[in-house]
């Protein structure tokens, strides 16, 4: 009787491990039942004689396979799952017999070579007198063989089958295993390529950090502006320089290089344009964007294009920035190239000011040419200032210094040029940028980032690069990508070629999201939290200020509308109101006029061809700030006031 009982264990064993296989090989159980169960697909379907050859032969009369072969299989199988893990540190012979030692169990035979013998499996022995096993208590010693190193979670433990989750294998709900345990062992042996998880970067409290990092040196984007050919390239080249962000040998190279072509001047220009038609052109075309410290703040330096080509690409730029530094050339003549109509100057100060900088650093370049005179700086400062408070900066807010971009003189060390410092004693330009307080970051306002970029990186995968305008953002979470509403998951923060945890309001980084596919995301794009979505919208109100135009402005009016980083093509289709200032509590000059001149303020109703991301000025400055242009020139600005 106790051997009759032992066989039924072992049959129900056998049983087991074929309901396993079964499972295993996704068989559905309504179409695997005993009737069919032993045929081959021979005896049911005629095969061609081709055919014939690769099907396995039970009587082994006929055909090449025999289980030797397969068994010879499974071993180099194993083999090689041996040296995924242990490398070249050990020959295949020792691979074979540890394999062999402990019947192709992977786990056990890795454990042998590394830490030596590791006693066998015991044979089953059924001692004399002993009672058999009742189903019940087999199912637990079934289950506590499945055990891993006392662990109380078998090996196999229930996943769903739509589960993302790497290394688990799904079992059925009553805990038997949908894999043989020699498959089970493999797979939770086998190291995972990924590094093992610290803790969670989603629990960080990111205020906290904040509120404690009292001594913290705060982070201030600054944009550069001008009139192409005012020597910005040069001024932040040479800035950089004498910081020793970039290396001398650098400098050395591009000094080599530009006297080839003829053009030293560009040697420290060259530190910020670098693709090849910038330095054939000579001039400055898409944004630059580098970092670096000074005593008080870190600085995150945008050197927007001066030509007029370019605008887009300057707008681009100075939406990001905190403060500008609008650089102008003291030669004669070239202050009233840039400064008259036609030049740039007039319109990079309407365009800063437009989209929300509210402090100015005028750095008067090139003071060589004029022999440091006092006399051409007070005329340059005299006539930018009557055009400053035109446009809506305040005295108070506006900061002159003379200066020489190729020379390096008053960038970094106050001048000891003799013709400067009798009648100059004020601050160079890195102290400036010091004095000035740091911007207010919402960084407890729902997470805004504006992407500016989207590319895929060979190793990382998909990329955005962009600035977060409010709240922060924390790897691991879940985020959706507006206006299109597609989710995805932030795997990783870098900041300045370096990973960070965390990054908030102010910075400018770049997130590798996973997920989703590249045709999702745009340049343009506001990535925001899943439960306080960014709004978005074809048609809106904003009240504008209406700029020096030649043609007056009509309903159905077409412009490119431009907001943080991307043109769109709207209508103005709607002139509701002129009032007398910009403010909410303007009052209504002339209801429903027929047109807009220059210098009016003016509330209308503009129409764009696809869904934008958009907030009204009240709750997000950065996010209601619109400019419009026409024909190549900035016609009006403004912030949006109702969103319908």
């Amino acid at each position: 009787n106790e051997y009759k009982s032992y066989l039924s264990i072992s049959l129900e064993c056998l049983m087991s491990r074929h309901r396993i296989v079964r499972n295993y090989i996704g068989i559905e159980s309504e179409y695997y039942d005993d009737e069919v169960f032993g045929r081959s697909l021979e005896d049911d379907s005629p095969l061609s004689p081709s055919l014939h050859q690769f099907i396995y032969n039970r009587d082994g009369s006929s055909g090449s396979h025999s289980v030797d072969a397969v068994v010879e299989e499974d071993d180099n199988d194993a083999v090689d799952q041996m040296c995924e893990v242990l490398d070249d540190q050990f020959d295949m012979e020792t691979a074979r017999e540890a394999l062999h030692m402990y019947d192709n169990n992977v786990e056990r035979a890795i454990n042998h070579v590394i830490d030596g013998p590791v006693r066998p499996k015991p044979k089953p022995v059924v001692p004399q007198g002993s009672r058999p096993l009742k189903p019940d208590q087999l199912a637990k010693a079934v289950k506590s063989r499945l055990m891993v190193d006392g662990n109380k979670t078998p090996t196999n433990s229930r996943t769903p089958t739509n589960s993302r989750t790497p290394n688990k294998v799904n079992t059925p709900q009553n805990g038997s295993p949908n894999l043989p345990k020699r498959v089970l062992e493999v797979k939770d042996s086998t190291p995972s390529n990924t590094p093992k998880k610290k803790s969670r970067p989603k629990d960080i409290d990111v205020l906290g950090i904040l509120n404690s990092q009292v001594e913290a040196k705060p982070l201030v984007n600054v944009a550069v502006v001008g009139h192409v050919d005012a020597g910005k390239s040069t001024l932040m080249g040479h800035l950089l320089c004498l910081l020793g962000v970039i290396s001398k040998k650098e400098i050395h190279k591009n000094k080599q290089e530009s006297q080839k072509l003829g053009k030293a001047s560009f040697a420290y220009a060259w530190v910020l344009d670098e693709t090849g038609e910038e330095r054939e052109r000579g001039v400055t075309i898409d944004v630059a964007q580098t970092r670096f410290e000074t005593k008080k703040r870190i600085v995150n330096l945008l050197d927007a294009p001066g030509h007029k080509d370019f605008v887009p690409n300057m707008i681009s730029g100075a939406s990001q920035a905190d403060i500008a530094i609008l650089v102008v050339d003291a030669t004669q003549g070239g202050f009233e190239a840039g400064f008259d109509q036609g030049g740039q100057t007039r319109e990079h100060v309407i365009l800063v000011r437009a989209l929300g900088v509210q402090t100015l650093i005028v750095a008067i370049n090139k003071m060589e040419n004029v022999s440091w005179g006092e006399q051409r700086y007070v005329s340059i400062k005299t006539d930018l200032m009557k055009f400053f408070k035109t446009v809506g900066f305040k005295p108070s807010e506006v900061f002159f210094v003379p200066l020489s971009g190729l020379e390096g003189v008053n960038l970094t060390e106050t001048a000891t040029i003799p013709q400067l410092t009798s009648w100059y004693s004020g601050e160079c330009l890195v102290e400036l940028v010091d004095s000035l307080p740091p911007p207010e970051r919402p960084y407890e306002m729902p997470f805004r980032l504006v992407v500016t970029d989207v590319f895929k990186h060979p190793q990382q995968g998909l990329c955005v690069a962009g600035k977060i305008d409010s709240g922060f953002l924390i790897v691991g979470t879940g985020v959706v990508v507006m206006p299109g509403g597609d989710g995805t998951l932030v795997k990783s923060i870098t900041i300045n070629e370096k990973n960070v945890d965390y990054a908030v309001a102010g910075d400018q980084c770049i997130c590798v999201l996973g997920g989703i596919d590249i045709t999702k995301l745009h340049k343009g794009d506001v990535i925001c939290e899943p439960h306080a979505k960014v709004r978005t919208t074809y048609k809106f109100r904003a009240r504008v200020l209406v700029f020096d135009i030649e043609v007056p402005i009509t309903k159905g009016f077409p412009i490119d509308l431009h907001y943080q980083t991307v043109n769109e093509p709207a209508v103005i289709s709607r002139l509701i109101s002129v009032t007398t200032n910009t403010k909410a509590n303007g009052e209504v000059v002339k209801p429903k006029p027929r047109c807009l001149t220059k210098n009016q303020v003016a509330l209308v109703e503009i129409k764009t061809q696809r869904s934008i991301c958009l907030e009204l000025y009240k709750t997000s400055k950065s996010l209601g700030r619109i400019t419009c242009r026409y024909g190549g020139h900035t016609i009006a600005s403004g912030m949006v006031v109702q969103i319908t």
